[in-house]
């Protein structure tokens, strides 16, 4: 069985680190991470996790970014899907983050 990349252990050991447990400062704690989703790509997890980054990703996407008039984009596409998610689709959210990264972790055990 292929690991995923020692990139991914790192810096998802940095996101889950950053995450906050409680659940009104969740959303934010999640803004301030938000690079991350953006930084690690599916590719570097093993076949058997690589799927569940990408749905985890594509479901912070999933809103898209924020425009202006002019169709400019002054949030970004994480950024404002954290903002429309309730206090319960943050924590759901960081639970499945947590469990990747302990998926992870194993790996390299």
């Amino acid at each position: 069985m292929n690991k995923s990349n020692i990139f991914v252990h790192i810096e998802l050991s940095k996101l889950v680190a950053g995450l906050t447990t409680n659940a009104s400062h969740l959303k934010q704690s999640l803004k301030s991470q938000a690079g991350y989703f953006n930084i690690i790509p599916p590719k570097y997890f093993s076949e058997a996790l690589g799927q569940e980054w990408e749905n985890i990703t594509e479901q912070i996407k999933q809103k898209g970014p924020k425009l202006d008039q002019d169709g400019k984009v002054v949030v970004n596409a994480v950024t404002n899907t954290i903002d429309q998610m309730s206090a319960q689709e943050c924590v759901a959210l960081a639970t499945r983050i947590m469990k990747l990264n302990e998926k992870v972790k194993l790996e390299f055990e």
